[in-house]
């Protein structure tokens, strides 16, 4: 069995005790005398020294950089921890610190042995990595989502199992301390620098989710949790890195709002609280910021809420902290308060010097500073840094970014997504390949993840602060796209992150196109206010690939959205008014895929002047936004309304589609070396055809001298593949205008061409009418498909007839056979004027 130090120097206490005592006993003791003989063999400058956290720039401990040079007056990492005697280290992007996990492992082991071979103390590595829209430490380790998409799944189990994965891969390249996780509560919608980094507005989800996130970075993970930022950082509407916020809650709003998150990180253990540089008049009357205020740190942390782990400032370069005193005091001033390590200060020689001088000078007495250093060597102790300092750099791959850790982060965002609106009922999408213009803020993950599923996706990244030729180019790409999604990070703010509300602009000039948008929140859901005309929007708290990966399964089916909103999202302009309440949440079921079918007369795209325009027909097609169109009237080589044009194969390559073509007329060319002259009808199909076949059946035969009903062909099947579903669509151009035996006849023979399809499969009949839905002589046909526009109630103009030629007629039709479902039908606007009007028909089945 291999013994830890720790537990070496225990047995080794209880043996020259003579005494036997219980593991927890020894183990405590031995804790103690480490902690008091280390503590009496310190000098003053030493002890000084491990109440600090800075940074130091360099990927490696003896890596020289001149940023170094110039703030500490040494060149390398290693070099600063010995000159300061630091007690711990931040790492940080910015600092070259966290390039990949192997490089961040060995800095943290060269940096340790800097400092135990200056102090003998290991250090304190800490970072910030909330996860979500703040973290430090990139991929290949593991992204979970952050705060507020856990709060959206409500789960404690989730909770708890990000923080210990999470807390496992920084203990596994040597980071020992997390800056989380947040225990702010944000009522404020108008919060710059929580929001979405918060799991709720409601004070019992953040308090029951920071507990968890508190167990599992410290009981599972073995690093030190830090829960912020005390007094309470959620009611504020200035960052306070570049201000002063004032917190007005009374003390009562603050007993019931902030302080019960705080009150469960207690209860569960936590190691250590962060200070927030904020004014609460009602907690400190001396208009102090919290990270200097003794009422606050002594009187409320310590004494009422019984506290005794280690307190942190927040990063003392912040003007929250800097404007009422300067940086020499700001630092004795924390101390004062009750603070027992200092972060980031700005000048670290002038706020180390100043602390020694005002311990040499009497002001504050080295027993205090001993009080925070006791707190802060009993830290490093039970998070294990003493007895194993160094890291195992063949361990580090095992550990971090695992396939079984990615897999729980994805778990948990597929749980977190939220769907606010879905008024056009454009989700969930069918699985059909289609193109799409994925704009807005860092969309290249959400775009790689439609790509994945067969869409042809476009990325226009467009930013957070989009320039007018971007905005203009997004635009421009969104009228050949079948439908866009647009990306928000933040529009809401026009006061720091986007000055000139250019976000708001950018997708304004989307959804005025016409054409289908879909609308997302990527960081704080309250951008989805500010938009009221979009008709279908999510939230995903953030852009991580797990979330745009969950938002792309919502996005087509795969999953139903489970995300609730976790805070409420107040209306614009009048934020009096709840746009959607706390809780919130649209789903559907994702046992049902989704399939919207069309029936469009090509005649539609002539126009009052009967002259054929291919590119007005092709506008209009596109407008229907449909997996697969009937078209009836095709002209193929016809004459010069068709302008001698292959019609069906020029709109499917303009619109991206796949087409089957059944001739009813198929005549000699009237000059020779001409093209053949052909009529009829098509299908445009979003997926691959497997099979075409042009039926025969009974019609007036309209082309002869004298019309007698004969079979002809002209009746198109389509056979596709929906996720393993072979589905068959018809499409014809019947003239029920005849007498009622040629009705007769054609009813029978299209119910004879349907029995010919496996039960299994899915019907769908397209094609006009002429004639009035409820003629007898149709009863048959009813008994066989259903008429998707009296399956619904959901459209206007029913429930029978809509106009067309005449009032009692039916032109353009969607019948559907057993197994599938009509959700919803539509006549879409007229774009021409014309006789006929298309249909449109959601439809669902299970596959």
């Amino acid at each position: 069995m291999h013994l830890t130090r720790r537990q070496t120097l225990g047995l080794a206490a209880a043996a020259v005790a003579g005494t036997t005592v219980a593991g927890t006993t020894t183990a405590q003791a031995g804790t103690d005398r480490w902690v008091r003989e280390t503590l009496r063999r310190m000098t003053l400058e030493e002890k000084v020294g491990q109440l600090f956290v800075c940074y130091a720039y360099g990927p490696t401990a003896d890596t020289a950089d001149a940023r170094n040079t110039s703030l500490y007056g040494v060149a390398t990492p290693a070099e600063v921890v010995r000159k300061f005697h630091l007690g711990g280290v931040i790492y940080f992007a910015w600092t070259d610190s966290v390039k990949d996990p192997q490089q961040i492992a060995r800095l943290s082991n060269g940096l340790q042995s800097a400092a135990l071979g200056d102090t003998g103390v290991p250090l304190q590595i800490s970072t910030d990595q909330e996860h979500g829209v703040v973290f430090r430490v990139g991929p290949p380790a593991t992204q979970f989502p952050g705060a507020m998409a856990l709060g959206a799944t409500r789960s404690a189990e989730y909770a708890r199992q990000a923080a210990g994965i999470g807390g496992r891969e920084l203990k596994a390249v040597g980071i020992s301390t997390d800056f989380a996780p947040v225990a702010d509560v944000n009522v404020n919608p108008l919060n710059p620098v929580i929001g979405v980094r918060s799991f709720s507005s409601d004070p019992a989800v953040v308090a029951a989710l920071t507990a968890e996130q508190v167990k599992g970075y410290q009981r599972d993970g073995r690093i030190v949790s830090t829960a912020k930022h005390f007094p309470g950082h959620g009611d504020t509407a200035t960052d306070s890195h570049t201000g002063i916020p004032v917190i007005s809650h009374t003390l009562e709003e603050w007993t019931r709002i902030d302080r019960p998150p705080f009150e469960a990180a207690i209860r569960a253990g936590i190691e250590s609280i962060m200070t927030a540089h904020i004014v609460v008049p009602a907690l400190e009357p001396a208009g102090d910021p919290a990270t200097l205020s003794k009422p606050i740190l002594t009187g409320i942390l310590r004494e009422q809420l019984r506290f005794d782990g280690v307190v942190i400032t927040d990063s003392l370069g912040m003007k929250g902290v800097r404007d009422k005193y300067g940086d020499a005091e700001i630092p004795l001033r924390a101390i004062e308060a009750g603070v027992d390590q200092l972060l980031m200060p700005v000048d670290p020689g002038l706020a180390y010097n100043s602390v020694l001088d005002a311990v040499r000078g009497g002001r504050i007495s080295e027993a205090r500073i001993d009080q925070s250093v006791e707190r802060i060597l009993k830290l490093k102790l039970r998070t294990g840094v003493v007895d194993q300092p160094y890291v195992d750099l063949a361990r580090v791959a095992k550990v971090v970014g695992t396939p079984a850790n990615y897999a729980a982060a994805q778990r948990i965002a597929d749980r977190s997504t939220t769907l606010l609106k879905n008024d056009a009922g454009l989700l969930p999408l069918s699985p059909a390949p289609r193109k799409i213009l994925v704009a807005g803020y860092s969309p290249a993950a959400l775009g790689a993840a439609l790509q994945g599923r067969g869409a042809t996706a476009v990325v226009k990244d467009t930013g957070a602060t989009p320039t007018d030729a971007k905005i203009d180019d997004a635009v421009a790409a969104s009228a050949d796209a079948d439908l866009t999604v647009v990306l928000t990070m933040k529009a809401w703010d026009t006061e720091v992150t986007d000055k000139q509300a250019k976000q708001q602009k950018l997708v304004n000039a989307l959804l005025a196109t016409g054409r289908p948008v879909i609308l997302v929140a990527v960081r704080d859901p309250y951008d989805v206010a500010y938009f009221p005309s979009a008709s279908t929007t999510l939230a995903t708290y953030g852009y991580a690939a797990v979330s745009m990966e969950a938002l792309a399964k919502v996005l087509y089916g795969e999953l139903a959205p489970t995300g609730k909103l976790p805070v409420a999202i107040p209306a614009q302009p009048d934020p009096s008014v709840t746009l959607h309440p706390f809780g919130h949440g649209l789903g559907f079921d994702p046992r049902q895929t989704r399939l919207t079918v069309a029936s469009y007369n090509i005649h539609a795209g002539a126009g009052e002047d009967n002259v054929f325009d291919l590119d007005r027909t092709a506008r209009a097609l596109k407008a229907l936004n449909a997996d697969v169109i009937g078209l009836q009237e095709v002209d193929v080589h016809w004459d010069a309304r068709s302008e001698w044009r292959d019609t069906i194969a020029e709109l499917a390559a303009t619109l991206g589609m796949y087409a089957g073509f059944a001739p009813i007329y198929d005549l000699d060319p009237p000059t020779p070396g001409q093209p053949r002259r052909q009529y009829g009808v098509g299908v445009l199909s979003r997926f691959p055809l497997v099979r075409t076949e042009n039926h025969p059946i009974t019609r007036l035969s309209t082309q002869d001298p004298n019309p007698v009903p004969a079979p002809a062909s002209g009746f198109l099947e389509a056979e596709i593949d929906v996720r393993g579903r072979r589905v068959h669509v018809y499409c014809t151009h019947l003239d029920y205008r005849a007498d009622p035996s040629v009705r007769e006849a054609q009813v029978r023979d299209t119910t004879k061409i349907l029995a010919g399809d496996r039960r299994k499969d899915l019907q769908i009949l397209t094609g006009d009418f002429n004639a009035e839905a409820t003629a007898p002589e149709l009863a048959g046909l009813w008994t066989r498909v259903t008429d998707s526009w009296t399956a619904t109630g959901t459209t206007s103009g029913g429930p029978n007839t809509y106009p067309a030629v005449d009032p009692v007629k039916r032109i353009d039709f969607v019948t559907v056979g057993t197994g599938l479902h009509v959700l919803r039908v539509a006549v879409p606007p007229e774009q021409a004027a014309s006789d006929h009007r298309p249909v449109v028909a959601d439809l669902s089945f299970r596959p």
